[in-house]
C-alpha cells in the first residue's frame, strides 16, 4: 500500500514538473482587467479560463497562486487568513508585467546651447552682433543697455545704439566658449525688461561659438518701470518741507469735511 501511494506521489510530481507549473502564496494588492498584482509589487497576467477558488480576489486578501510554464496565472485560491509561505516568487518574477519605458523630462534635459559651448573650441575672438526690438512706448531719447551675469547685472554694462524707431544694436568681441545670461534695460535695475504679463523674465542664454561672427536678436515686451505701457514715475527723494509730495503716484485724499454752522 505504501509503495502504491509513493508511486502516485511520484507520478503527480513528474506531471507537475512536466507542466512547468509553479505555486506561490502572497497577499493580493489588486485584481483587474485580467491581471493579478501582489503586495510584492509584481503583476501577472491571468488566463481567461483561470480557476478561482473562494473568490473573487480582493485587495488585502491572501492567495495561493498557480502559474503555468509561461508564467500565466491558471489558478487563484483566495483566503481571508494569511497563508504559510510556499514556493519561490523569484521563479516567476521574470514573467511579471513590466512598467512603461521611462521617458526623460524635457524640462530637465541639458540645454543645447550649453552642450554646443562644451563642444566649442575655446579662445577664439568672435564678433557678436546683438539686435533688440523695443516696445513702441519707448521714448525717442531713451538709452538702451544690456545687462548680464558676466557684469554682475550692472544695468549700464553694455550700451546699444539706435538704428531705427524700434531697434537698437551693438557689436561685442567675446571669446568662443563664453556662456552668459543677458537681459535689456533702460539704464536702471527698475527698468529691466519683464514679460508681456509684467512678471520677471528669465534671462536669455548666449553661447559664443567658434565661428568668425555670430548674431543674436531679442524682443522686449515691456520695461519693468512701465505700468500699462506708460513710464512709471519713481520717487527721487523723501518728503521735506520744500518737497512735500515726492510720490506722484499716490491717490489724492478727499477734502476734509467742513464743520457745520460755519459760514461758507
Amino acid at each position: 500500500m505504501q509503495r502504491a501511494l509513493l508511486c502516485v506521489f511520484l507520478i503527480l510530481s513528474l506531471l507537475g514538473a512536466a507542466s512547468g507549473g509553479v505555486t506561490v502564496t502572497g497577499q493580493i494588492l489588486d485584481y483587474e482587467k485580467g491581471f493579478l498584482f501582489l503586495a510584492s509589487g509584481d503583476g501577472f497576467k491571468v488566463a481567461p479560463n483561470a480557476i478561482i477558488v473562494n473568490g473573487p480576489p480582493q485587495t488585502r486578501r491572501y492567495a495561493r497562486v498557480t502559474f503555468n510554464a509561461s508564467g500565466v496565472v491558471t489558478k487563484i485560491e483566495v483566503s481571508r487568513s494569511k497563508l504559510a509561505a510556499e514556493g519561490d516568487l523569484g521563479a516567476v518574477r521574470q514573467f511579471a508585467v513590466s512598467l512603461s519605458t521611462p521617458a526623460p523630462n524635457p524640462d530637465l534635459a541639458p540645454s543645447r546651447s550649453i552642450s554646443r559651448c562644451s563642444l566649442t573650441r575655446a579662445g577664439k575672438l568672435v564678433g557678436l552682433t546683438i539686435t533688440v526690438q523695443v516696445p513702441p512706448g519707448t521714448g525717442p531719447t531713451d538709452t538702451i543697455y544690456m545687462t548680464s551675469d558676466q557684469s554682475a547685472w550692472n544695468a549700464q554694462a553694455y550700451r546699444l545704439d539706435r538704428i531705427d524707431a524700434l531697434h537698437y544694436r551693438t557689436t561685442l568681441k567675446l571669446l568662443s566658449g563664453t556662456v552668459l545670461h543677458v537681459l535689456f534695460d533702460r539704464g536702471s535695475t527698475q527698468s529691466i525688461q519683464v514679460g508681456e504679463n509684467g512678471i520677471e523674465q528669465e534671462p536669455y542664454l548666449l553661447c559664443i561659438g567658434d565661428e568668425d561672427a555670430q548674431a543674436f536678436r531679442a524682443i522686449v515686451d515691456r520695461w519693468g518701470d512701465e505700468q500699462n505701457g506708460e513710464p512709471q514715475q519713481i520717487p527721487q527723494a523723501l518728503p521735506t518741507p520744500y518737497n512735500p509730495a515726492p510720490f506722484p503716484n499716490l491717490p489724492t485724499p478727499p477734502p476734509a469735511p467742513r464743520p457745520s454752522g460755519l459760514p461758507d
